[in-house]
């Protein structure tokens, strides 16, 4: 995510306030908005394992009203003051991370892709707003979803509607926000007859955009790229903005081609040799290599409601892999067993290019941990909380690593490596 110095400046000091310092470790985590005093086993299971670079500082209760959905994990700020939770046909809840602070709630259906876990809403850099887009439904029954508009949803509670992205070759479909600045890959005619109005004579059309003045810096269609003739759909998409403020950004199709596109250059297939669908990715800090999970998990029947339900068969494999983006080489490869039902969360990768933040099976549970992003070693575990769905990310300066589902928010502190030290 590309931050202008002064932006970082401020991101990086607002952090640093709203976590903690990274001075000495404290003997226990600080417990913020939390109440209650059966928050033992919590912060057990929570503390990494073995003793190194993270250090359990503060498990946060943000104040998300308790009822609220829990389909996506809630979207903690750059600078750590505010988050928001998505609610689906509820909205969204935006507001400050401390109770008692301000609150909004934005009442009504909002765009949702159920099967992929995936919203189109982000935070802008400056922390200010989230930018995201709306979607009107041609039958008032929530069906033939009708072209995105792009939208600001700003702390003070206000919406501010974008300019139209419009391409002649269809409607806007589907959009993906790189960085905090308004550029996204935006997808136009992707959804064929399912949109109002039909757009008979469409032509599926990927395009990078600048959501903030409704401009189209780049596009191509699919059909010009011959080996997207039989991909049917976006799976996901990752990206990163480069040093000089080119977005990198690659898209996972259904049911297995990786496009990347780097802004100024033409779009092209990359030799990823990996299935695309629900495969939670991420691209490296430098935009050069792409840690892809592999949703390792045991097999078996689910049967909540039968006593008798057969244990789950424990099945081996691979639990995360680093390839490089342009060639498709794989350059470590972490394996394990899982043992239970576990999905990989989307993992991340710190901005430092030193460490990744990944979900990965561990036992009869499963675990979050720390690895080396030049190694693809675990460096520290600890217990994934049962929060709801997991969202894995770090602070703007690399000093924090943050996990964060349902109504609650744990940070860990990150000790500076020295050049002496060296990573498992």
């Amino acid at each position: 995510m590309k931050h202008a110095s002064s932006i970082i400046s401020v991101a990086m000091g607002a952090i640093i306030a709203a976590l903690g310092t990274d001075d000495a470790a404290i003997a226990a985590p600080e417990q913020i908005g939390c109440y209650g005093d059966n928050w033992g086993p919590t912060l057990e299971m929570l503390e990494p394992m073995p003793i190194g670079p993270l250090t359990f500082k503060t498990l946060r209760c943000l104040p998300i009203p308790e009822g609220w959905p829990r389909f996506l994990p809630p979207s903690l700020s750059p600078n750590a003051h505010f988050v928001a939770a998505f609610g689906s046909a509820k909205g969204f809840w935006l507001g400050d991370v401390s109770r008692g602070g301000r609150a909004y709630v934005v009442k009504e259906q909002l765009p949702v892709d159920l099967l992929l876990r995936t919203a189109p809403f982000a935070w802008l850099d400056d922390s200010s707003a989230v930018i995201g887009a709306k979607q009107g439904m041609a039958v008032p029954s929530g069906v033939l979803p009708q072209p995105l508009q792009p939208y600001l949803f700003p702390l003070d509670g206000s919406q501010k509607r974008l300019p139209n992205l419009v391409h002649p070759n269809g409607p806007l479909d589907e959009i993906y926000w790189v960085g905090g600045s308004g550029l996204a890959l935006a997808a136009f005619g992707t959804k064929e007859s399912y949109s109002k109005p039909e757009h008979e004579d469409s032509e599926p059309t990927l395009a990078l955009v600048d959501a903030r003045t409704g401009t189209i810096l780049q596009s191509v269609e699919k059909d010009s790229i011959p080996e997207l003739s039989d991909q049917k759909s976006i799976q996901a998409v990752t990206s990163q903005i480069d040093p000089f403020g080119n977005a990198h950004v690659l898209i996972a199709w259904a049911p297995g081609k990786w496009l990347l596109w780097v802004q100024g250059q033409p779009p092209r297939v990359v030799p990823i040799s990996w299935t695309t669908r629900s495969t939670p990715s991420v691209l490296s800090s430098d935009a050069t290599s792409v840690l892809i999970m592999g949703n390792l998990s045991a097999t078996g029947s689910i049967c909540e409601l039968r006593a008798s339900c057969p244990p789950p068969t424990p099945q081996s494999g691979t639990i995360a892999e680093l390839r490089d983006v342009s060639t498709g080489r794989v350059k470590w490869t972490l394996s394990g067993t899982a043992s239970i039902f576990s999905h990989s969360a989307v993992p991340a990768v710190s901005p430092d290019g030193r460490y990744g933040l990944i979900s990965l099976p561990d036992g009869q549970r499963n675990a979050i941990a720390l690895i080396s992003i030049d190694t693809g070693k675990v460096i520290q575990k600890f217990q994934q909380p049962g929060w709801g769905p997991t969202g894995l990310s770090f602070s703007p300066d690399s000093k924090f690593a943050i996990v964060a589902a349902g109504t609650t928010m744990a940070t860990f502190a990150i000790e500076k490596i020295t050049d002496n030290d060296h990573l498992p």
